[in-house]
């Protein structure tokens, strides 16, 4: 049996995602997903939680769906991927990666992947000139790569462009085979901002949105309040963090809320996103810094998803933790536990979720 796999945040899910996983599956292959938790790559929470999201998506297809910690899915494109990818390599049953692109092919993502991870002269020289005259990283790695590949390197401006390059980077590290995919969900306007503003989103998911959704302003408070008691050494030992953004924060932290906040230490140099991760990751007392996958943890499976599992027991190169417990001392979890009991206290819910759950097979 083939075994596909697709890294998303689900967040939430939607048409999209449901033709990806009916195309994934149209041969008789397994479908397995690597979800991001309640914290997002873009910096903030997911609109539901990820026990809600995970079961949502096993109820709409998907046979397996296993986490990926906010270690990971709280960090730059790069860590995302490669955190992702190494959980699937763990895995050890994953047979092709799929993922959406702008590019609708392989081949120009291929490029831009063999290309920064090559690195050439020419593309570090352009690189640091770029940086030099103040452009923030990604504009400058743009500049950097059509200075190598020509016309070819605006394909990297794309937000699904850019992690699907992450992805066949983090595949080419690994010496694994690249993807089959990608394959290109239509581009719409976020659901998440339809859901801000109370519009209906019934025509663009395959379930009931009974659920109620939650957003970053729940964190403003937190986020204010462990702002205004940090020390800048505080900011600057987060990955994400260096010296002049931890200035820039501290002269915003007169701000009461997250986005006044960002607003206030805005500089083109930075992307907002960067901001958000760094005081999220400020609150939830992470670091940030990238460490190994150790241990895989499914969050909710199907019957078939149960007997990938069990396939896995002997087959996967790391531990599969089912019950919080079995990990309870490993520092990704110990800030699993943490995020997730930050999350709950942003909206009124008791801590000690994550030694709760246990997934059970969804029908």
């Amino acid at each position: 049996m083939t075994v596909r796999a697709t890294i998303a945040e689900f967040n939430p899910f939607h048409n999209g995602h449901k033709r990806l996983i009916d195309a994934m599956k149209e041969d008789g292959a397994a479908a397995v997903a690597v979800m991001s938790g309640n914290y997002v790559q873009r910096g903030g929470c997911s609109v539901y939680d990820k026990f809600t999201r995970a079961k949502v998506a096993v109820s709409c297809g998907l046979d397996l769906v296993l986490e990926l910690p906010l270690l990971y899915s709280l960090s730059s494109a790069e860590n995302f991927a490669t955190g992702a990818v190494e959980i699937l390599n763990g895995f050890s049953l994953i047979d092709e990666l799929w993922f959406g692109s702008e590019a609708c092919e392989l081949a120009p993502l291929a490029e831009l992947a063999d290309a920064l991870t090559d690195e050439s002269d020419a593309f570090r020289e352009a690189l640091s000139a770029a940086l030099s005259e103040g452009l923030s990283f990604a504009a400058a790695r743009q500049r950097a790569l059509t200075a190598v590949l020509g016309e070819k390197a605006a394909a990297i401006a794309e937000p699904n462009n850019i992690l699907g390059v992450e992805y066949l980077k983090a595949l080419l590290a690994g010496r694994r085979h690249r993807p089959l995919g990608p394959r290109t969900l239509e581009r719409r306007r976020a659901l998440r901002e339809s859901l801000k503003t109370g519009e209906s989103i019934d025509s663009y998911v395959p379930y009931p949105p009974v659920f109620r959704p939650v957003f970053s302003k729940s964190f403003d408070q937190l986020i204010a309040y462990r702002l205004k008691i940090a020390s800048v050494d505080e900011l600057t030992a987060i990955a994400d963090c260096n010296e002049e953004i931890a200035a820039r924060l501290k002269k915003a932290a007169h701000g009461n809320s997250l986005e006044s906040i960002v607003a206030a230490a805005h500089s083109r140099r930075y992307a907002d996103s960067r901001l958000r991760r760094v005081l999220f990751n400020l609150v939830l007392g992470s670091d940030g810094r990238y460490r190994a996958p150790s241990y895989i943890r499914p969050l909710a499976f199907s019957e078939r998803g149960a007997e990938l599992l069990r396939s896995a027991a002997d087959a996967a190169k790391l531990p599969i933790a089912s019950r919080g417990g079995s990990v309870k001392d490993d520092p990704v979890f110990c800030l699993e536990c943490r995020g997730t009991d930050v999350y709950n206290l942003a909206i009124g819910r008791l801590g000690g979720e994550e030694f709760m759950y246990y997934p059970s097979v969804q029908k």
